[in-house]
């Protein structure tokens, strides 16, 4: 949220600037007059530039400190733009009514700190109520978001229910055991999507339980042309991710790939010491896909930037495509 309004620190310099021209009214000739006046708003804009930056600078971090490094900027700019103005500066001028120099410095120290201090408490409330403004609209936002899947969820609930209880059904009027286990695999992957639809994250230990029946599913279709590995630490199975995120980068694979007998498409599934769970395909790309690489990918990405602010890593060499995603405890 980098603003620096401008146009809003252009007009306050030049309200500053005519504050100190209305109490030097008749005591300097026109062109020094005009000369300091256009001195004090620019001198009072620089110092309105630098209190924006800082209010967006990320360290120091708490606003006391950008406070005194503010006030700090603009006595230096105060006694900069003196220095660069000196032959017609309203202090020149007056000089005389001072006893030395220090005097003068003084004068110039303080209108730093009052200039300064102003524009930081007028820049501070800008930056405030902008804060508030982005945090009304990205909670109307969420708001709509949640009305629109509450919508989705009740508009898909009587379809995969009624799916889930027929395959019950169809498998128990089957006795052979291949398409019982096949229907069985089926039934745990919409088991585990129904019961876990509404949660934000879920123990890798059944997100592995569900990717493993879905895998089921998937060497029914492509047999010896789809090879998987896992390794998956014990230590790890508690831990959390949220729903369906390893059976999406499954699917990412599967769908993006080229997986033929002659040429099996090589998942591999595993954790390191770190904590992170990596998923590794090698590349075999179809020529066309329906749906872009990037959908599912940022999909993810984003279910881990509102849940725990990070982000997955991403790496693609000439024959293999991984994807490394932060396991949550």
């Amino acid at each position: 949220m980098k603003k620096y309004y401008p146009a809003t620190g252009l007009i306050i310099s030049f309200f500053i600037a005519l504050m100190g021209y209305v109490l030097r009214l008749n005591r300097e000739d026109m062109r020094s007059s005009v000369l300091t006046f256009s001195s004090s708003v620019i001198n009072a804009f620089l110092s309105w530039l630098l209190i924006q930056f800082l209010l967006q600078w990320r360290k120091p971090s708490g606003y006391g400190w950008k406070a005194v490094l503010a006030i700090a900027g603009c006595i230096l700019i105060s006694l900069l733009s003196f220095t660069i103005t000196r032959p017609f500066s309203e202090v020149q001028h007056r000089m005389g009514a001072f006893a030395n120099m220090r005097a003068v410095y003084f004068v110039l120290f303080m209108r730093g700190i009052v200039v300064g201090g102003f524009l930081f408490f007028i820049a501070y409330l800008f930056r405030m109520s902008a804060i508030g403004r982005q945090a009304e609209l990205e909670n109307e936002r969420l708001k709509k978001e949640n009305l629109q899947a509450r919508l989705s969820l009740l508009q898909e609930q009587v379809s995969p229910h009624f799916l889930f209880n027929s395959l019950g059904t169809l498998r128990s009027m089957l006795h052979e055991k291949a398409p019982r286990e096949f229907i069985q695999n089926l039934s745990d992957v919409y088991r585990y999507l129904l019961n876990n639809r509404m949660a934000d994250l879920v123990v890798l230990k059944a997100e592995l339980d569900f990717t493993q029946a879905y895998l089921h599913i998937l060497n029914e279709r492509f047999e010896d042309a789809l090879i998987t590995e896992i390794n998956i630490a014990g230590s790890d199975l508690k831990k959390r991710l949220p729903p369906a995120s390893l059976q999406l980068l499954v699917e990412n694979a599967v769908k993006h790939n080229v997986a033929t007998a002659d040429a099996p498409l090589r998942i591999s599934i595993n954790t390191n010491d770190k904590g992170w769970l990596t998923v590794t395909n090698s590349i075999q790309k179809k020529n066309k896909v329906r749906d872009s690489q990037g959908s599912g990918l940022n999909n993810i990405r984003e279910r881990y930037r509102l849940l725990a602010g990070l982000d997955i890593i991403v790496e693609e060499t000439g024959t293999h495509f991984t994807v490394r995603i932060p396991l949550l405890t």
